[in-house]
């Protein structure tokens, strides 16, 4: 089985905003691309995570421990990015000093 990360995103968005609709306003993807990209998961993982008609929506209870872990996971993957990103940010790597053998001779004037 192919694990497509983006499915579990759009999974998680689907329910966190109650709908496809909803979802793809957020996400600036179409409603249908959203809904098939559910359907395959689902044919991927074969049962339903989403009961959808016409006029309800409603998570199963086997959808609704999945949208937990997806939403672990992906908050676990913004915290590594961040991790990456920081430790990039940040100034690394190995400095060298070199210092001349030869002693000079300061005056101090005042």
């Amino acid at each position: 089985m192919k694990i497509d990360l983006n499915d579990y995103a759009y999974f998680a968005e689907v329910v966190t905003h109650g709908g496809f609709a909803a979802a793809g306003r957020a996400l600036r993807e179409p409603k249908s691309k959203l809904s098939r990209r559910i359907a395959g998961l689902e044919e991927r993982l074969g049962l339903r995570l989403i009961e959808r008609s016409s006029r309800r929506f409603r998570v199963t209870d086997t959808g609704q421990a999945f949208y937990e872990r997806c939403r672990a996971m992906l908050a676990e993957a913004e915290q590594a990015e961040a991790l990456v990103m920081q430790a990039q940010a940040e100034p690394h790597g190995r400095i060298r000093v070199r210092r001349q053998h030869q002693w000079h001779r300061f005056e101090v004037v005042i």
